[in-house]
């Protein structure tokens, strides 16, 4: 047996040895080294381009090439071979090509390609993009616009060399009476109505020749002004205070839209010009949300005057009393310990989690999450300390990583993610000088932030607002959107994991679960 393997590897070797030479009457090709400093992209100017300089060095003779000769001069197309052993090493002395690009007389823009090739081997196609001469312009002075009450026509100045368009895009309190379309230079009469009602917007928008907007102009009427920096509120079952800013020009009033809402008092009852609006909310002890509507006036100082009217809606929630868990072995049944290290529960001290321990539960709800953890010990033969995680889980691998540590800056929470897809991560902020050496409650709390994304087909997804509170105290925050951590969104289910991460042990003496409020 030994004398046949012998055999088949001598067989094996000469075979070797046969492929290696070069049959009769065949061509040797050399590897060829082309070496060169170039970007993938240029863009260049219509006229006065500035010059592209790009280095070439190469083992065998080597050419540059346009794919639009006429558009350009090279100032070397071609070049001889340098010494392979230097070039290899990368100590040939490269050849400097400068491409200078003629004006380009049309209006579009156009593309060229440069090719940087030695013998049979293509090194790089270089993609260049040079304006064309079409240029739209409106004078800054002209882009915002002041109307007074009593209207009137106003104009918007073009520079031009091509055709273009104006369209109103906003407001029907303005027409444009001339000008809607021109070509090179030209102006735009917008003429706006009359107005003795509240200060008001309107927008212009200027196009070229494609129908692609250039300019959007602003156009804002003198009136009445009383604008409102938030208009609804969703405020906490206890006793709180609540701010919103008030942008006027007039005299103004705020009043309840019914006097049997006692559970809240106007702060600022009147006032004038730009200003803050303050309430104060009682406490909520009843079993549902309560709504109040706050109405905002300006002041008329004779009859006939006009008299705009804004509504703030103030919801209070009502105290949501947790449901509390203990993980003892009828919870753990319904979660389940994916790590070598089981958790063990002990009546009245709570549920220990040796590293590597961890339990998983998947389809939990939003709302309000909190973890009681204690005794967080470390480990000291490993570098990176101890810590407790939660794992808050969503489609497409989204994934909320929150981890208490102990040993690290005195005391901290950490947050990290893996964002959704394409999507991007949230930053919260670390909270500090978190005090381990009593049981620490952490909270997670998940509510609609109002804020939607609709899809192609008319579907709308309200996303979160997620808070975090250490010991009922609030510490930071983010928000999540259709491009921030996008499955996250209001109503998503959860797949919740809980355990010590990297080394270590820690005992979590419960969990607690709230429903969200129903703020409708």
């Amino acid at each position: 047996m030994k004398k046949l393997i012998n055999i088949l590897c001598a067989v094996a070797a000469l075979l070797a040895v046969f492929a290696c030479q070069e049959k009769p009457g065949q061509e040797t090709r050399q590897t060829v080294e082309l070496r060169y400093r170039a970007m993938d992209n240029y863009d260049v100017a219509a006229t006065s381009a500035q010059a592209i300089t790009i280095l070439v060095a190469s083992t065998d003779p080597w050419t540059v090439t346009s794919d639009h000769p006429d558009w350009c001069i090279i100032s070397q197309e071609e070049g001889p071979a340098s010494d392979r052993e230097q070039v290899h090493l990368g100590q040939a002395e490269p050849t400097s090509v400068r491409i200078q690009y003629y004006d380009n007389p049309s209006l579009e823009d156009r593309e060229d390609k440069i090719t940087i090739q030695s013998e049979y081997w293509v090194g790089k196609v270089i993609t260049v993009r040079q304006k064309g001469i079409a240029f739209l312009t409106v004078p800054d002075e002209d882009l915002d616009q002041d109307v007074i009450k009593a209207g009137g026509d106003y104009t918007i100045r073009i520079r031009s060399n091509q055709n273009w368009s104006a369209k109103v895009t906003g407001g029907d309190w303005v027409s444009i009476s001339d000008g809607a379309t021109g070509n090179s230079n030209g102006t735009v009469t917008v003429t706006a109505a009359d107005n003795a009602q509240e200060k008001r917007y309107a927008e212009v928008t200027i196009y070229d020749r494609h129908d692609v907007a250039m300019y959007k102009v602003k156009f804002t009427q003198d009136g009445i002004q009383l604008e409102l920096a938030k208009t609804e509120f969703r405020e906490d079952y206890k006793p709180t205070s609540v701010s919103m800013e008030i942008v006027s020009n007039a005299k103004w009033s705020v009043s309840k839209e019914s006097e049997a809402d006692d559970w809240i008092t106007i702060d600022t009852p009147t006032g004038e010009g730009n200003g803050t609006i303050k309430l104060t909310l009682n406490q909520n002890d009843e079993d549902a949300v309560r709504k109040a509507n706050i109405v905002v006036k300006n002041i008329i100082e004779a009859d006939g005057d006009y008299q705009a009217v804004k509504t703030i809606i103030i919801k209070q929630a009502y105290h949501v009393i947790p449901k509390r868990y203990y993980l003892d072995n009828d919870e753990m049944s319904l979660w389940k310990s994916d790590q070598a290290n089981a958790p063990v529960y002990t009546p009245g001290v709570g549920t220990f989690f040796n590293y590597p321990s961890r339990l998983n539960r998947g389809d939990m709800p939003m709302g309000t999450y909190s973890f009681c953890w204690s005794n967080i010990q470390t480990n000291p033969e490993v570098a990176d300390a101890a810590r407790a995680r939660h794992w808050f889980c969503f489609s497409e691998s989204a994934e909320l990583k929150c981890d208490l540590r102990p040993f690290d800056d005195g005391g901290k929470i950490g947050f990290s993610f893996n964002a959704a897809g394409d999507g991007n991560k949230p930053e919260p902020s670390t909270i500090y000088n978190v005090d381990f050496s009593q049981p620490v409650v952490f909270t997670v709390k998940f509510e609609p932030n109002n804020v939607f994304y609709t899809d192609e087909e008319g579907n709308s997804t309200e996303y979160c607002h997620v808070q975090f509170y250490v010991n009922d105290e609030p510490g930071s925050s983010f928000d999540t959107s259709h491009d921030l951590f996008r499955t996250c969104y209001w109503g998503a289910k959860i797949n919740l994991y809980v355990g010590m991460y990297n080394c270590g042990s820690g005992v979590c003496e419960w969990y607690e679960y709230s429903e969200p409020i129903d703020w409708n």
